[in-house]
């Protein structure tokens, strides 16, 4: 009877060196361990845990940058009333203002600059 290289190697083994081989012992038994024996890391967490009395509410108040900029929306609707009505040298600096309100208006306008400003309590 030949041997084939699956029955040569480590991994496969034959039914009758199974039968040979002896059963595993039994685990030997355990005694319940005394409270004063041993004490086990999750026992010592558990004696210290305290259950906190209420729980804590965080409020997100955007309430601030809302105002600042609405207020910088009006400057920019108030500039923009004046730039009509006003003579051409008046314009330049109107207009340069107008500008200057415009872009801060962008800058500010947005959720990141809401979120970074925003007062948590």
């Amino acid at each position: 009877m030949s041997v084939s290289a699956i029955q040569n190697s480590s991994v496969y083994q034959a039914p009758e060196a199974q039968k040979t081989q002896p059963a595993p012992a039994a685990p030997p038994a355990e005694e319940a361990p005394v409270k004063g024996d041993r004490i086990v890391p999750e026992e010592r967490a558990f004696d210290r845990y305290e259950p906190e009395d209420k729980a804590e509410v965080t409020v997100c108040d955007t309430g601030r940058v809302d105002k600042e900029l609405e207020n910088l929306r009006k400057k920019q609707e108030d500039l923009t009333q004046q730039l009509r009505s006003a003579s051409p040298e008046q314009a330049e600096d109107l207009q340069r203002q107008l500008d200057q309100v415009s872009r801060e208006l962008a800058q500010k306008d947005n959720d990141a600059y809401r979120r970074q400003h925003a007062v948590f309590s």
